[in-house]
């Protein structure tokens, strides 16, 4: 669990370094940013979720990104973008870049989770 939570720190800390110093390579300032909001869904659930299946964790965090893009198609949030958490936690505008970005992330970090942050430790069965 504690692997989960530092993962879940520094992917926090990269998409806050990502929005608050551009450098002026779109990969960098705009889509890592979006990879990683789909990478701390997928921690923080799977924080709520730890005994739970990664293919559970992973539909839920893409399911969760997919629900707030889709909100942003409605118009309220770019009506309330004044509002730092809105701008932040929700975005303001829809975009199918995102939704790519989402993707990716979600599916990086279901690998990155099965390699090392909750390894399946071996069964009894197999050999060793």
């Amino acid at each position: 669990m504690l692997r989960l939570l530092v993962a879940l720190a520094v992917t926090v800390a990269l998409g806050l370094l990502s929005r608050l110093r551009p450098i002026g390579w779109s990969l960098y300032d705009k889509s890592l940013g979006d990879v990683l909001y789909a990478v701390a869904a997928y921690l923080a659930l799977a924080l709520l979720l730890y005994r739970r299946p990664r293919a559970l964790v992973a539909g839920l965090a893409l399911g969760l990104c997919l629900a707030v893009e889709a909100f942003q198609a409605t118009g309220i949030p770019a009506h309330y973008e004044h509002l730092l958490a809105v701008r932040w936690l929700l975005g303001t505008t829809f975009a199918w870049h995102d939704v790519a970005c989402y993707v990716v992330g979600v599916v990086a970090v279901t690998a990155v989770d099965g390699l090392l942050l909750r390894p399946r430790p071996p069964r009894r069965d197999e050999g060793g």
